[in-house]
């Protein structure tokens, strides 16, 4: 009985010491290293980057291109990035080996709407208005959604223009005399229909909402990344960054707090200023899409734009 006992006291002072010992178990304590772009994208970071300060766990560093930032992300600079979800596809397939990058989620759906100097309204269900006119387009992406859209509706005659970029523009809006239609992201919708000059330039379509009328799966324009490498060697930390984002996406979008959003949004070099900042936001639809939803939801986006898929396991947590 007593040899019993002392077994079961032996047992007993094992087992607390392998809780104890799994209790203190040394935490990760490398560093996450972000990168992301002005404008939509990088919008729903935000939030996370002002509450992350003072954290020396977690970085934040803004580029100026999708190319800098993969640039930055092949120097080994960061291991996260927000890109425009037609970027990833080309991305994915370039990158390969131990630096492979994975979505992480999709932070944006549509961000892309019609101006135009003469008032005109075109309905997100029949674009058929836009026959015989003009579209001043500065990237490929945006062309590519607006052509996708005037096929589905069946328009015809409808000329893309993109002899000006997001730089040029805005001034070619207000001193060239055939501009009359410009397809523009947010911010730089915001910014023009600020500006004074000879014109005055009004929303006439929301690209998003014509998109929902042709599509069975949302119009998605950004998204973030990482390296397949990094999210497998620190799962823990790349789940808890999804979790801590997608909360700093919701509180974003809130309607609720957008003085306070504008602010963090123009503190972290986002939106220009705080005005623009507080009439963009809203437009610039923030989501958190992430999982088998994400991978669903992004391949009938590049689908639709006639850009090749990526491959199965470039989506993390999607399988």
């Amino acid at each position: 009985m007593k040899k019993a006992l002392v077994f079961l006291l032996a047992l007993a002072l094992l087992l607390v010491s392998l809780v104890s010992c799994a209790k203190h178990t040394p935490a990760d304590d490398a560093t996450v290293k972000v990168g992301y772009l002005s404008g939509s994208t990088g919008l729903g970071l935000s939030k996370m980057i002002a509450d992350n300060k003072d954290n020396e766990q977690i970085t934040f560093t803004k580029y100026n291109s999708p190319a800098e930032i993969m640039a930055a992300y092949a120097n080994g600079d960061i291991d996260l990035a927000a890109l425009p979800t037609n970027a990833f596809p080309n991305y994915s397939k370039s990158v390969t080996g131990p630096r492979s990058i994975k979505m992480l989620a999709l932070n944006t759906l549509g961000v892309l709407y019609l101006l135009s100097d003469d008032g005109t309204t075109v309905s997100p269900s029949d674009l058929s208005s836009l026959s015989g006119k003009t579209v001043y387009v500065p990237e490929q992406a945006p062309k590519l959604v607006l052509q996708y859209l005037l096929t589905a509706n069946h328009v015809e005659n409808v000329t893309l223009d993109m002899q000006y970029d997001l730089e040029t523009l805005p001034a070619a809006a207000q001193t060239d005399p055939d501009v009359h239609y410009i397809l523009f992201p947010e911010p730089k919708v915001t910014v023009l229909l600020n500006t004074a000059g000879s014109k005055t330039y009004s929303i006439s379509l929301d690209l998003t909402e014509a998109w929902n009328n042709v599509g069975d799966e949302p119009l998605v324009q950004g998204c973030m990344i990482v390296s397949g490498q990094f999210a497998a060697d620190h799962a823990g930390l790349i789940d808890s960054f999804l979790t801590e984002y997608e909360a700093s996406i919701n509180w974003m979008k809130d309607p609720a707090n957008l003085d306070a959003a504008a602010q963090y949004a123009v503190d972290a070099g986002i939106f220009p200023k705080l005005p623009i900042a507080k009439q963009a936001i809203p437009r610039c639809n923030l989501a958190f899409i992430s999982g088998a939803s994400m991978k669903t939801t992004s391949n009938a986006f590049l689908s639709a734009l006639g850009i090749a898929l990526p491959a199965d396991d470039a989506y993390y947590g999607a399988n």
